[in-house]
């Protein structure tokens, strides 16, 4: 039977529609529930259960939802590429490592610079005591458990009062952009006065994502909710840290000795340059240099955003510290998926290589307004392909899609949510990142603090300062792992709130019911997609 559609629009699903049309053999529009063949559900992670449409009153929401793909390897050709060159870079160094530490401690050994002297206030040289291993020992140890402590602690504050923390990071921008501004007026006032700006637009800022912040809250809740229940993230990352500094003293010691050929070195010139070759090879290093530590950086971004599909979909399978989501979520990511995050990252290993480049010509004299203004054009081009590229990999961990049609789909996410996405990244990013800091100085302040409970001060000669320097890094470091977990969850969060409401609403109705009552309260002329109503016979979209 042929039906006839009609497409119309509305501010509002929960009012009646009514709709004219030419054709007087079509009847006025009015609600119905959508077919489920018009209204296909969204992919579920190790699960065939559809979805059943709404029972209520109120006018069906669709959204062109994903699909999950079938196991295969996509985009096969660039995982080739980069494990190939990983493989290449790491057999390199595996031959000239043994020599190359030789050389090392033989040149520390033979270097009294790297002796532990100092000179007193009359000149005397004097041998400084080193602390023991036991203060090492503590140091380090009071860092790896204060940090992690202190990030669980920031996440159940972050759960119970999100919408006040939020607020709360947008003043404390304010008031630290306020004070640069005073403090800078007295001795640059060009950059007191630009430093005053940004303190203005701030204001309005803040004035302007006020009624928004409750939503980038219950987004924030979510993924703190997800993260809890599945801390095995938090080891993903850890073995991905430890992956890339493995790849990094792998690269060093492949490159320095490669670049130490004497191929590749242009002895013509009678300076020690890099030959053409030489140039080539060292610009290759630099490539993979990137690219690697992208490629690990957005496994872990697809293995959070896989996860966060389970939980929406699947709660069972995503509720223990090493759940079957994380599990499956890492294993795709860094198999079948490794082509497409690949893919990805080297659009962006490429760009942060030439940006280097025309910075590295830039400092030269010679080098014109051109290369200055085509620098800052590619910063500006770089962060806008690692924005676009962080929503790609939501799609590729949540689905299994291939790089390009994730970039399809952000396209169409961003046509449908526009600024909103942007808004609720920001909000909740900034609060991370605040957060993050503020771990960091805590956990610095723990081991300076316990250091000073067991020894003397004055058996230190400074390292107390060393010991709080240490914490401080540690602490940024593994709060940083906690926090780069959460900011990937709220950005996987909203794009399954995107896709998939009732599903959420099916699966966990309290979060589902504030997140979408926040949503109204934002954006109270937004439909979140396509209204589906009946045409007498037909159906049509409003």
């Amino acid at each position: 039977m042929d039906s006839k559609y009609a497409v119309v629009q509305t501010a509002e699903a929960h009012v009646a529609l009514e709709t004219a049309v030419e054709d007087d053999n079509i009847p006025v529009a009015a609600p119905v529930l959508v077919a489920s063949e018009f209204s296909a559900p969204p992919p579920q992670p190790n699960s065939q259960k559809g979805s059943e449409p709404y029972a209520d009153d109120e006018i069906s929401i669709t959204w062109e939802k994903g699909e999950t793909q079938p196991a295969a390897f996509r985009d096969k050709w660039f995982a080739i590429a980069f494990v190939t060159q990983v493989v290449a870079i790491s057999a390199t160094a595996m031959v000239v490592a043994p020599s190359s530490w030789a050389e090392l401690f033989s040149s520390i050994d033979s270097d009294p610079s790297t002796s532990n002297n100092y000179h007193d206030d009359d000149g005397v040289s004097q041998e400084q005591d080193l602390p023991g291993i036991e203060f090492w020992a503590l140091v380090i140890g009071i860092s790896l458990l204060a940090a992690p402590a202190l990030s669980l602690f920031s996440m159940t504050l972050m759960a119970k009062n999100a919408i006040g923390m939020i607020t709360a990071s947008l003043w404390f921008s304010i008031i630290l952009c306020g004070l640069l501004a005073v403090c800078s007026i007295f001795v640059a006032p060009l950059v007191g006065v630009i430093y005053g700006i940004f303190t203005i637009c701030l204001v309005s800022y803040l004035k302007a994502v006020k009624h928004r912040i409750p939503y980038a809250a219950s987004n924030l809740k979510c993924s703190i909710s997800v993260l809890k229940n599945n801390l095995g993230l938090g080891l993903v990352a850890i073995c991905s840290m430890i992956a890339l500094v493995g790849y990094m003293l792998s690269w060093a010691f492949a490159f320095t000795f490669t670049i130490n050929l004497d191929s590749m070195k242009d002895n013509s010139t009678g300076v020690n340059d890099l030959s053409p070759l030489g140039g080539f090879v060292a610009c290759s290093f630099l490539l993979s240099f990137y690219w690697t530590h992208e490629v690990l950086r957005n496994i872990v971004r697809a293995t959070v955003s896989g996860v966060v599909g389970h939980w929406w979909f699947v709660p069972t399978e995503a509720a223990s510290f090493c759940s079957l989501a994380v599990m499956g979520s890492a294993t795709r990511a860094s198999t079948y998926s490794l082509g497409s995050i690949a893919f990805g990252s080297l659009i962006v290993a490429v760009l942060h290589l030439i940006r280097n480049t025309l910075n590295n010509a830039r400092n030269d004299r010679n080098a014109g307004i051109l290369t200055c203004i085509a620098a800052c054009i590619l910063a500006y081009i770089e962060a806008l392909v690692e924005y676009f590229n962080k929503w790609a990999y939501v799609y590729v961990g949540l689905y299994g899609y291939d790089y390009v049609e994730a970039g399809k789909r952000v396209m169409n996410l961003f046509k449908q949510r526009g600024w909103n996405v942007i808004i609720a990244d920001n909000l909740t990013n900034r609060l991370l990142g605040i957060m993050s800091l503020t771990i960091g100085i805590l956990t610095g302040l723990c081991t300076l603090f316990v250091t000073l409970l067991v020894d003397e001060i004055e058996s230190k000669q400074g390292w107390l300062g060393v010991g709080f320097f240490i914490g401080f890094v540690i602490g940024m470091v593994l709060s940083g792992i906690f926090m780069g977990l959460l900011s990937s969850a709220v950005d996987s969060v909203i794009v399954c709130f995107a896709e998939a409401p009732q599903e959420f609403n099916e699966t966990h109705p309290e979060m589902a019911q504030e997140m979408n009552q926040t949503w109204k309260d934002a954006w109270p002329d937004v439909v979140r997609g396509p209204v589906v109503v009946g045409l007498g016979g037909g159906l049509g979209v409003v």
